[in-house]
């Protein structure tokens, strides 16, 4: 924690950007070490099926805090010397919410109308978010990944994925 810059003398509450990020790695940590426990354990294994995931979910609980801490200290993410942004500029949240708002629905549909579906509409959001107007190439590109990514993962690696509307097309 040696390497934070300083905290900001002009601001004397807490910035609400870097609150939001700290809360919200916080509650990754938290989800993913929910999801974490109810994964049962191996049979007699020493490293279970839990071990790797638990790991991430402490480290990221251990991040949040960390970050937390410094948030409420009043420390301030700068951008870095190359960067040509605005610190004090309002934050626009559109992109974002694209993204979040497309990952929402992606996993709400994911089992009704499958992965590749899912993950496709989560593939556009995101290219949507970043400015992509020609609708038809981002749909094609975004069903094709989707596809493949289905195809590598069920077939090469043997992993069960909702085919959804696509069962016994794919």
């Amino acid at each position: 924690m040696t390497d934070l810059p300083p905290p900001s003398p002009a601001r004397a509450a807490p910035s609400v950007p870097d609150l939001l990020v700290a809360l919200g790695v916080l509650l990754l940590g938290g989800l993913l070490l929910w999801g974490t426990l109810q994964i049962p354990f191996g049979i007699n294994a020493v490293i279970g099926p839990r071990a790797f995931p638990f790991i991430v979910s402490v480290g990221l609980l251990g991040l949040g805090a960390a970050l937390l801490a410094a948030v409420l200290r009043g420390h301030r993410a700068e951008p870095a010397a190359e960067e040509d942004t605005d610190p004090d500029a309002p934050v626009d949240l559109r992109q974002p919410a694209l993204i979040l708002g497309g990952f929402v629905l992606g996993a709400l549909v994911l089992q009704p109308l499958g992965f590749v579906l899912g993950t496709a509409l989560m593939y556009v959001s995101v290219g949507a978010a970043f400015g992509e107007r020609r609708w038809p190439l981002l749909v094609g590109v975004g069903l094709a990944v989707a596809l493949v990514t289905y195809v590598v993962f069920t077939r090469g690696l043997g992993l069960t994925l909702p085919p959804g509307v696509l069962r016994g097309v794919l």
